[in-house]
């Protein structure tokens, strides 16, 4: 099955909706795109056609905080916690595809203020404290998983050149050496896999100098779905797929798994476009 995340959505929300109810692609319910507010999950739960929820969805419009599943602070972990093992459920029993994406952690506390932009002053602190709360929130997600029988996938996250001191990373599963550590540590558990945003894995190895098609095809075999964008390899952008799109010689081995059109803002007949490119 195949989706476009809300972060697409451009004008008025009720015609996407409306649009994609009765098509054979589903959405994407992100926290992008729609006013953050708790009440989106009845316009989740409501909706006719083929859906998934992704994240932080719903957003928290009168409380905001940065979704960390490692963070070190009691507050943010166990608001990360409650929020993805109430997703879980809501994937369980309302989503087409059984699962469940969310962002790899994060080696520091950030403010929501620091999204989307360079983050000042980035200290790394506690690296092993960090991958020990990682580990600990993987270990609740996978087992409320298994008991229900879905899929819980990590996103790979993305490092701009602003965020990267030349030696240590910040945020989990930013590159192939990092991810086939975390995948090998949960070999053992195959309702756990990767979505991969080929965006931030663009962004990423020209912040780190590495090569983007080695770097695929290390982590490739732990791909369990897609988020599809572009960019210049500087920033995340989200920018529409063209024909020189670095995924489109690798797209014919991924159909059989969801892919997820995340460009943003762009018209429903642009949205058909997108999905014509890709052969879905």
């Amino acid at each position: 099955m195949n989706y476009i995340s809300t972060i697409a959505f451009k004008d008025n929300i009720d015609d996407y909706i409306q649009e994609f109810a009765n098509s054979k692609y589903g959405i994407e319910f992100s926290s992008g795109g729609l006013p953050h507010n708790f009440n989106n999950f009845k316009l989740f739960e409501s909706f006719t056609g083929k859906k998934i929820i992704h994240n932080y969805f719903p957003g928290y419009k009168n409380d905001p905080f940065v979704l960390n599943i490692a963070s070190l602070n009691e507050i943010i972990k166990k608001r990360s916690l409650t929020h993805c093992l109430r997703n879980i459920n809501k994937s369980n029993d309302f989503s087409t595809d059984k699962f469940f994406a969310v962002h790899a952690g994060f080696n520091l506390d950030l403010n929501v203020s620091d999204l989307g932009h360079p983050i000042k002053n980035i200290k790394i602190k506690n690296i092993d404290l960090h991958n020990q709360s990682f580990h600990n929130s993987l270990d609740k997600l996978l087992n409320l998983s298994k008991e229900r029988n879905i899929n819980l996938l990590i996103e790979n996250n993305v490092l701009i050149k602003e965020n990267y001191n030349g030696q240590d990373i910040p945020f989990h599963c930013v590159d192939s050496k990092n991810i086939i550590q975390l995948f090998e540590k949960y070999s053992s558990h195959n309702n756990f896999g990767l979505l991969l945003d080929t965006a931030h894995l663009k962004v990423s190895c020209k912040t780190l100098g590495l090569n983007l098609e080695n770097e695929f095809n290390n982590i490739k075999k732990y791909i369990k779905a897609i988020h599809h964008s572009d960019n210049d390899g500087n920033y995340d952008t989200n920018s529409e797929l063209k024909d020189d799109y670095w995924f489109l010689e690798h797209i014919n081995g991924f159909k059989n798994i969801p892919n997820v059109i995340e460009v943003k803002k762009i018209s429903i007949d642009k949205i058909y476009d997108q999905f014509k490119l890709l052969g879905l």
